[in-house]
């Protein structure tokens, strides 16, 4: 496919590019530091090497694989941006800016040479053996009714989940239950069916079920539930438009752009201010580790948006946030993650956890023994506990209630510190990191190009990635470090493809008997 300046993808790089030569001159005229200077090569840098590989090639034949590694590259380009856009500078809070940034050069080299490497040997012309067998087992195949059949489970198991609270370890059926509520997302698709190879008119129905799970996802007083139906929107939007090679002047008109765009900034400070109440709403009922889960979800609801409408409440929620946020001022008075008070923007572009990481990591040491001996039992502990007890081994899932992040930190008694995939992977395995982390990556992006089937005249993409969208985009952000590759590598990829299959069989089972015409689907010409 060749880009022609009416491309989406022109219009973005424009934008991306002017964004940051704003950034490195304002950020130099601002907070003229070496340091900040090294940022802002980090900056470039990911901008160039994501340049090349923004083109209507990498997202139309490896459309999830190149989300994963839009990830890596937002997590070195947007630092610059956010922290400029709230008057701070790209080290503010940083102890190790030098290796913090020369670290994360090096690992986005790494992960963008397997992201290369992997698309290169993906054989578009020749399906694997994994592509070929989902194609029998139909995998890429779907139907309206399928998709509004896996909607409608996915949002009975989350009313189902709220109502009763934390799943405990060792509860099979409440964790399989809990790893289909993604299935939820699926009628969105049909926005942009054209993706799926098949037709499907009925916007408004869609528009009405949207609008029910993002209520619905409010009632749950959690922000990701509340985000991911809008993302998921977004992202297949962004994909429709590339893969399509639509111009968006012509699929949008300018005043639709604009109302989208005035809607857009309106549910972003609705959001930002739907958060700040659900962390009131959880302090006011005193929800801590146990009684949060526990606590009358309908009450919690109510008084979320009662705090929303609360003008006044509001204004003082966000002055006290502003006041008593935890701005240490170093790492050696505890663990904080004060770097862009952005929400959202934390997720993709808190650059600072790499740097409090690297510090601990330095403090506890590299290739650190106490380090390997966690990644070897998070490791075993992701096979089911069925097979571990068929194999002997005891290990206690329940002893492992903390994050790496909390364990990097001195902690691990129980909690959620997040951790960068840098300092995790330095503290774990030294400088052989860089090579185990490339080897992972490149494992993951090739199992990421199997949920596409290449034929001669087109590409078939796989409903389930589709669905599962937003969770391709947060494959790489601070979380629990390289054991999340891992994780999906061992457990996570054939997980979700073998409970995807088993409802998709049950719904089309089920509409068999009821009215097999549901499952007769129209598809396009190719």
């Amino acid at each position: 496919m060749v880009e022609n300046k009416n491309h989406m993808i022109v219009q973005i790089k424009k934008i991306l590019g002017f964004l940051l030569i704003i950034g490195v001159i304002s950020e130099m005229i601002f907070f003229p530091s070496i340091p900040n200077f090294y940022g802002c090569i980090m900056a470039t840098i990911s901008y160039i090497i994501f340049n090349y590989f923004f083109t209507p090639y990498y997202i139309k034949n490896f459309p999830f694989a190149f989300l994963m590694f839009l990830s890596m590259f937002l997590y070195r380009y947007l630092p610059l941006i956010a922290t400029l856009a709230e008057g701070k500078p790209i080290t503010y809070g940083f102890e190790r800016p030098y290796d913090t940034f020369l670290f994360e050069i090096i690992l986005f080299l790494i992960s963008s040479l397997s992201f290369y490497i992997a698309c290169k040997t993906t054989n578009t012309e020749r399906n694997n053996v994994i592509q070929q067998t989902l194609l029998k087992l139909n995998f890429f195949q779907i139907t309206p009714a399928t998709l509004w059949g896996m909607g409608c489970i996915g949002l009975l198991v989350l009313v189902y989940n709220l109502s009763k609270g934390e799943i405990a370890y060792g509860d099979a059926g409440g964790k399989f239950l809990a790893g289909i509520t993604y299935l939820m997302y699926a009628p969105l698709c049909l926005f942009f069916s054209e993706l799926l190879n098949i037709k499907y008119s009925s916007k408004k129905k869609i528009w009405i079920y949207t609008i029910l799970i993002i209520v619905i996802s409010i009632a749950s007083n959690k922000r990701t539930l509340i985000v991911t139906p809008i993302a998921t929107i977004a992202l297949l939007s962004m994909l429709f438009l590339i893969i399509k090679n639509k111009k968006i002047t012509k699929f949008i008109s300018p005043i639709k752009m604009i109302v989208i765009g005035v809607c857009l900034i309106a549910v972003l400070s609705l959001l930002s201010n739907l958060s700040l109440a659900m962390l009131h709403t959880r302090q006011s009922m005193l929800y801590d580790r146990e009684t949060r889960h526990n606590a009358d979800k309908m009450e919690a609801f109510k008084q979320t948006i009662e705090t929303v409408q609360n003008e006044q409440l509001m204004n003082k929620l966000k002055a006290e946030k502003e006041n008593t946020i935890d701005k240490k001022t170093n790492y050696a008075q505890g663990w904080t993650e004060d770097y862009v008070d952005n929400f959202m923007l934390a997720r993709y572009a808190n650059m600072r956890i790499t740097d409090q990481t690297i510090y601990y990591a330095e403090k506890k040491g590299f290739a650190n023994r106490q380090m390997q001996e966690l990644f070897k039992n998070n490791i075993i502990a992701l096979f089911p506990t069925p097979i571990l007890k068929f194999l002997g081994i005891d290990l206690d899932k329940s002893s492992l209630e903390f994050s790496r992040g909390d364990y990097l930190f001195g902690s691990g008694l129980g909690g959620y510190r997040v951790t960068s995939h840098v300092g995790d992977g330095l503290a774990t395995f030294g400088y052989w990191y860089f090579l185990i982390q490339a080897i992972s990556f490149f494992l993951v992006f090739k199992l990421l190009n199997t949920f596409n089937y290449y034929n001669k005249n087109k590409i078939q993409y796989a409903p389930f990635a589709l669905i599962t969208l937003f969770t391709f985009l947060g494959m790489f952000k601070n979380g629990q470090g390289i054991i999340a590759d891992f994780g999906y590598l061992i457990r996570g990829f054939l997980q979700g493809i073998t409970t995807y299959l088993i409802i998709k069989y049950i719904i089309e089972i089920s509409l068999k008997y009821i009215s097999p015409k549901l499952l007769k689907n129209e598809h396009l010409n190719k």
